[in-house]
């Protein structure tokens, strides 16, 4: 909603964040979150994806059976149809475990802040000073925000008329890679713009969440899907120059076009971890009883 249009009232921010099994992540992003905000109507909305009881946050408020576990994407679509089951929002903000903030920020209402003077601005997330696993994210001094090609997943506060004119990131993308490469094409081609913050900042465990965490595959196997599942989506759907379709819709004043560079890096296919090749080949339904067989006492 414009800022003009919640002058009479406070906006209402609707706080997602996402877990499975990992409550010492999550636990302690949701502390700093919870906090976050000042002078807006905040609710928090934990959702459990799937985690066993004992793999549940303390803030939990909402579970939904995942068995296999379907990714950060269909995880946030399920958190956006419980918060608004539940309200009315003016503004969406999903939170990932794997993130800290600094201390003594109150990262939501700096994103807030700048969001809420922008007509425009679909999204806006906090800046990554220390990140060297994605571009056109590091804030820069002496600037409130830039426009960015894509913005990076892990916190965006997201203005609720941009999802219901374009909608969120498709949940198909259960592997997250390039979930968020479509949606800013659907965005920036219907007029939208998305932006990194350079005052408000973020920083990203990068040893994983999840994967190779608490499911059953590892993080190469992770990467070496994202890619291949990205690569082969983007190319169906788009064309094989979807890069370049994607690109044409960018403003002039978007700094970095990472559209090729993520085109170059999920086109660039990994092998197979060595041990039971054939086993990978498998479908789900064969690895899922494979993995429960025990070694017969001998």
């Amino acid at each position: 909603m414009c800022a003009d249009s919640t002058s009479s009232r406070r906006p209402r921010v609707a706080v997602i964040v996402i877990n499975r099994d990992r409550p010492d992540l999550t636990d302690k992003v949701v502390d700093q979150v919870r906090n976050m905000g000042q002078g807006l109507e905040t609710r928090l909305f934990v959702v459990e994806c799937g985690s066993r009881p004992q793999g549940r946050s303390r803030h939990m408020t909402h579970w939904f059976r995942d068995r296999n576990y379907k990714g950060r994407y269909f995880g946030f679509n399920k958190g956006l149809e419980f918060a608004r089951a539940e309200g009315e929002w003016d503004y969406f903000w999903f939170v990932v475990n794997d993130i800290y903030f600094p201390k003594g920020e109150d990262t939501l209402r700096v994103l807030y802040d700048q969001i809420a003077t922008e007509p425009r601005m679909a999204l806006i997330g906090p800046g990554e000073p220390e990140a060297d696993d994605y571009q056109g994210c590091h804030p820069k001094p002496g600037r409130k925000w830039h426009k960015a090609a894509t913005v990076h997943g892990l916190a965006w506060l997201m203005r609720r008329e941009a999802i219901d004119e374009v909608g969120y990131c498709n949940p198909k993308f259960h592997y997250s890679q390039g979930a968020g490469s479509e949606l800013s094409y659907l965005l920036y081609k219907n007029g939208w713009f998305m932006a990194y913050s350079d005052v408000a900042t973020v920083f990203h465990d990068q040893s994983g969440s999840t994967y190779g965490k608490v499911t059953k595959i590892s993080r190469h196997e992770y990467h070496r899907r994202a890619r291949k599942f990205a690569s082969r989506y983007l190319a169906k759907h788009y064309g094989e120059n979807w890069d370049e379709l994607f690109a044409s819709v960018l403003p002039p004043d978007v700094e970095d076009n990472t559209f090729p560079w993520q085109k170059e890096v999920w086109n660039r296919a990994l092998p197979r971890g060595k041990r039971f090749p054939a086993l990978w080949k498998a479908g789900s339904w064969i690895k899922r009883h494979v993995f429960r067989l025990k070694p017969r006492s001998v």
